[in-house]
């Protein structure tokens, strides 16, 4: 494959389809795949400060042709994730005078999207909005699917809507300013589907795990993100409010979310703590006899491959206590995501406490 082609993916929603184009140097055509949604209305920007500071061009070159932009810079960090932050954008818009036909463009990583697509929801009862991501995370997956959301200190996400964006534009040529500890804690959602649905991902991380972290090869970049694009979209269009098929995309982050809120969404990137949740999936799904050994060995290998920061203090205590209040718990059954081979995903509710605990004792 050609990594300069655009791939054209789309997820079927009926009024609410859109499409997910995958392009290198897709930026410097944003002014004209933007022009159908551009009728002299407030558009805003919302993005970070290091982000505009790499990539103020792009914005400029939405101005030189004529778009009334203004501009929202949010912190770069999970702390941006906040009702406080949100209120703060709505009030910066309604100053800008957007309305219901203005359209928010969230220009960042998951944080800005996420953020962008609340925002958008909410604001005068919901307003266009469009995802730009530029981290793999946010290309991979975060911003396909409608999934909004802010924290709470109870837990990750528990403030949201399933709200779609107007087109996906996925430009893997931002990825090049990302450092290396974005890239790997980005791949885990790669190698998530892999995982769950294509083991051809999985085989690709096993053998050109370098190739990918170092991102010196367009075309195997710009596969990966596609099919991981197509993944997604093709389960989101199957099961957009996740009452089924869609929970599979929470494989790792059940007890991954539970990492990253004991540490307050300040030590692990979310990709790492998600890793950290898929070793502990995969040594439940070994323990309860899904995963053969030989199928356990070569998971845990290449999911070794990816460079993590110490897990630190994690009590087990504090790990059950924000499972119980996961959004996947439905009629007091936690809707746990386990794999019975590499390549295909299942959910289980007869995951315990102990096989918790001691999933914990074998990756800390």
């Amino acid at each position: 494959m050609n990594a300069s082609t655009t791939q054209v993916i789309g997820l079927e929603l009926d009024e609410h389809s859109y499409d997910i184009n995958v392009k290198n140097g897709l930026r410097d055509d944003l002014a004209e795949i933007l022009a159908p949604w551009n009728h002299g209305q407030q558009w805003v920007v919302l993005t970070q400060q290091a982000i505009f500071d790499l990539y103020e061009p792009v914005i400029e070159q939405l101005r030189s042709a004529g778009y009334k932009l203004g501009t929202i810079i949010v912190p770069g960090d999970e702390s941006a994730k906040n009702i406080r932050h949100a209120e703060d954008v709505w009030s910066k818009m309604v100053e800008m005078g957007c309305d219901r036909s203005s359209v928010l463009l969230a220009l960042g990583g998951g944080v800005v999207g996420d953020l962008g697509g609340f925002v958008a929801a909410t604001y005068m009862r919901g307003i266009p909005f469009i995802q730009v991501p530029t981290t793999l995370l946010a290309m991979i997956d975060s911003a396909i699917g409608g999934k909004t959301a802010v924290n709470l200190a109870a837990g990750k996400n528990l403030v949201g809507a399933i709200y779609q964006p107007k087109a996906v534009l996925v430009d893997p040529g931002f990825l090049q300013t990302l450092p290396r500890r974005n890239v790997i804690s980005s791949l885990a959602e790669a190698i998530k589907y892999g995982f769950i649905r294509d083991k051809s991902i999985f085989d690709t991380m096993d053998t050109r795990f370098d190739d990918l972290v170092s991102l010196n090869d367009d075309a195997l970049l710009s596969d990966v993100i596609a099919k991981s694009c197509r993944i997604k979209a093709q389960i989101v269009s199957n099961d957009q409010f996740e009452n089924g098929e869609r929970r599979l995309l929470n494989y790792g982050h059940t007890i991954g979310h539970a990492f990253e809120t004991i540490q307050a969404y300040g030590g692990l990137y979310h990709g790492e703590a998600v890793l950290y949740g898929m070793k502990c999936a995969n040594f439940i799904s070994h323990r309860k006899g899904l995963l053969s050994s030989a199928e356990y060995e070569l998971a845990q290998s290449v999911l070794h491959r990816f460079e993590l920061p110490e897990l630190g203090a994690v009590p087990p205590e504090k790990v059950l206590e924000v499972v119980s209040h996961d959004k996947k718990n439905i009629n007091g059954k936690l809707n746990f995501i386990l794999i019975d081979q590499i390549g295909n995903g299942l959910v289980n509710t007869e995951v315990t406490a102990e096989d918790i605990v001691e999933s914990l004792r074998a990756v800390a």
